[in-house]
């Protein structure tokens, strides 16, 4: 790497003096050595050290580059809480969060060549990246006091490239390859069928008092409204919590989490209060009003304080185990967490229910000083993938689990939440939400589908919301309060079946918004993604002071092939040509204005098809296209760019297509599918 020329190995001792080593040793008490070596094209490190004082605090184990240069331009993804991620930049490797906050990928661009370093999580030791008061430095550890070796672990992988997707990419793949674990890239999963429809989550709208009557009020305003939602998430909680039911109806949002998180789970059966008739006739009713699928929700602790020990826990003693605070908690025994998610799994299923989300997965502090972090993640996420796969054929969502113990260890779910919670009628929050989901797309979005959470219709930030799901590349579900759905935002994102227009893709900012906040370069924020071979881009101001921003957008930014390309932005109309090195230059006078672009290859004498002109994703409506004939999802708006007027024809008569410079269209009914060319 020509950001670091060798390591300096540090262990810490029961009273935190460090021992260092100019060189890899080891010796029957307290030593250490590292192995740098070449795979899967990669740089990697295996680390090795005792220490009879054990080795669980955050710094037992450090391996600290000789940095060739302090100074350097950089983008990490940091767990800014022991459940969440998002984006820190820098151009100094001493301002890297030093404490608390560390860094799981950290991505430098020097001279022109990117590099990726990306710490791992092992199968009993974890590697964090901190900063340092002369740079930053790699620390490994196992949240175990009672382990005193660490044999061998996989510390980091680490590459070069012009690239910064492509050293990303390599990094990433070479650390599934390399932990041996299961792990898979993101196309390697399967996406279950029917997040590919709208959906509706019952959080906002109902929060801990949802119930029977409650979710079908809901589904019959759907109904009214002709809302074709595909799936709903029974949310935060419906179970037995016998506190929940104290917590007054006016307490204030702030008031009612914090009584949340000191309530227990009773029963893992419905309210008797909110659903007297249990919770199988409630999802039967549901489904017989409209919404083909239901999910339950439910964390992985039971509830936010765990299990009631005078409750149903009774019955699973032998599943459950007390951690660090005296709370009865899943024993993370690969074993008795299986036994226990499969008791959950199998009640769902019995209920009906077609999936399950499985919140609060980063928890694995609870067991600090119990069992190495890497070996209780590997137990439950094996545990949880593995009854959802055979209880449900996989369909999940994983939710509060963005931390590498989790991420390195989910063998074959494919949905992974990759935001804080959705806060509604806060602009604020918009500007939070887009950095965390956008730039989670470079790491977490390698091995998951990413999930940027639920949303409201009728927010004020309710279009910019829209758009984002729309780009995410991952499921688009909301959660309106009861009469409040305005059906008229969701109408771009979905065909009237429901069926989403969904990227290929996990969302990712440019590559010139990598590095430097775009909260305060003055620049345009534009997020990428793609349809085969067309390119697509969201292109957002989100200054901090609502400032006016500008910049520049070629098709290749949006990892297309260069060359010649017609566009549309589906907010202005504008459409035309791009030839091969061409670029638009775009201004946004404040954070209310953004712009949609679709990039289609262009080949002069023969029209580019741009899809639903109605619909954000809209070249995602053409199924086949060939010479003669072009064949739809749906009928619609379709547009073309074209230097030439063309003429089209569906069922046998002419069509008449109208043109606004070299954008032109027709307007066919939902179940025109084929139109030929004339």
């Amino acid at each position: 790497m020509k950001i670091w020329n060798g390591f300096t190995g540090v262990v810490k001792d029961q009273n935190g003096n460090e021992v260092l080593f100019l060189e890899p040793k080891t010796s029957d008490s307290l030593g250490m050595c590292w192995e740098l070596f070449e795979a899967e094209g990669v740089t990697a490190c295996r680390v090795s050290a005792v220490c009879s004082d054990g080795l669980d605090g955050a710094r037992s184990i450090s391996l600290r580059p000789a940095l060739t240069c302090t100074d350097a331009d950089y983008l990490a993804i940091v767990n800014h809480s022991p459940f969440w991620c998002s984006p820190a930049f820098g151009g100094r490797f001493s301002e890297l969060p030093h404490d608390e906050k560390p860094t799981q990928m950290l991505l430098v661009c020097r001279d022109g060549i990117w590099s990726c370093i990306l710490p791992v999580c092992d199968d009993t030791y974890k590697t964090v990246i901190y900063g340092s008061e002369d740079g930053f430095e790699f620390c490994t550890y196992n949240n175990c006091a009672g382990l005193r070796e660490c044999r061998e672990q996989l510390a980091f992988v680490c590459c070069e490239d012009s690239d910064p997707y492509k050293a990303i990419r390599r990094c990433t793949k070479a650390a599934a390859v390399l932990l041996d674990c299961g792990l898979r890239m993101r196309e390697e999963r399967k996406y279950p069928e029917f997040f590919e429809y709208l959906g509706w989550c019952s959080w906002d709208a109902l929060q801990i008092r949802v119930s029977h009557e409650g979710l079908l009020e809901k589904v019959r305003e759907f109904r009214e409204k002709r809302v074709p939602i595909g799936f709903a998430i029974i949310d935060d909680m419906w179970a037995d919590c016998p506190h929940l039911e104290e917590i007054p109806a006016d307490a204030d949002f702030r008031s009612m989490v914090h009584e949340m998180h000191q309530s227990q789970m009773r029963s893992f059966q419905g309210s008797p209060r909110r659903f007297p008739k249990g919770m199988k006739a409630a999802v039967e009713d549901v489904k017989a009003m409209g919404i083909p699928r239901v999910g339950i929700w439910f964390p992985t602790t039971g509830y936010w304080n765990a299990f009631d020990p005078d409750g149903e826990a009774k019955e699973w003693m032998e599943y459950l185990t007390r951690d660090r605070k005296g709370r009865l908690v899943p024993d993370p025994t690969p074993e008795k967490v299986f036994g226990l998610y499969d008791i959950f799994c199998s009640r769902i299923r019995s209920w009906g229910c077609d999936f399950v989300k499985i919140d609060n997965q980063s928890f694995h502090g609870y067991f600090r000083g119990i069992k190495p972090i890497g070996k209780t993640a590997r137990a439950f996420q094996t545990a949880i993938d593995s009854t959802v796969g055979s209880n449900f054929n996989g369909a999940m969502i994983n939710c509060m689990g963005m931390t590498s113990e989790c991420m390195f260890n989910r063998r074959s779910s494919a949905v992974s939440r990759c935001s804080d919670d959705f806060m509604p009628e806060s602009r604020e929050w918009f500007a939070k939400n887009i950095l965390q989901c956008a730039y989670n797309g470079l790491l977490q979005g390698q091995y998951y589908v990413n999930d940027w959470d639920m949303w409201w219709t009728d927010d004020e930030q309710a279009k910019k919301n829209s758009l984002c799901r729309a780009i995410s590349g991952g499921p688009i579900y909301v959660s309106d309060k009861i009469g409040r759905t305005n059906a008229e935002i969701l109408y771009p994102l979905a065909f009237a079946d429901g069926r989403i227009l969904r990227p290929d893709e996990s969302a990712t900012p440019t590559a010139d918004c990598l590095i430097g906040n775009p909260t305060g370069t003055g620049k345009i924020f534009k997020i990428r993604n793609r349809v085969g071979g067309s390119g697509i881009a969201a292109v957002f101001n989100i200054d901090a002071q609502n400032r006016a921003v500008s910049g520049t957008l070629s098709p290749t930014e949006t990892g297309v092939f260069d060359g010649d390309y017609a566009y549309y932005e589906y907010f202005t109309g504008e459409a035309g040509i791009l030839h091969k090195g061409e670029r638009l230059e775009i201004s946004l006078e404040n954070n209310d204005t953004f712009r949609l672009y679709t990039f289609v290859p262009y080949q002069k004498g023969r029209p580019a098809v741009m899809g639903r002109l109605d619909k954000y994703i809209g070249v995602k409506a053409v199924v086949a296209e060939n010479a003669r004939s072009l064949t739809l999802y749906e009928g619609g708006r379709i547009g073309f760019v074209s230097e030439t007027p063309i003429s089209l024809e569906a069922d046998g008569k002419q069509l008449t297509v109208k043109q606004n410079g070299c954008l032109q269209w027709v307007t066919v009914d939902a179940d025109t599918k084929v139109l030929y060319y004339r």
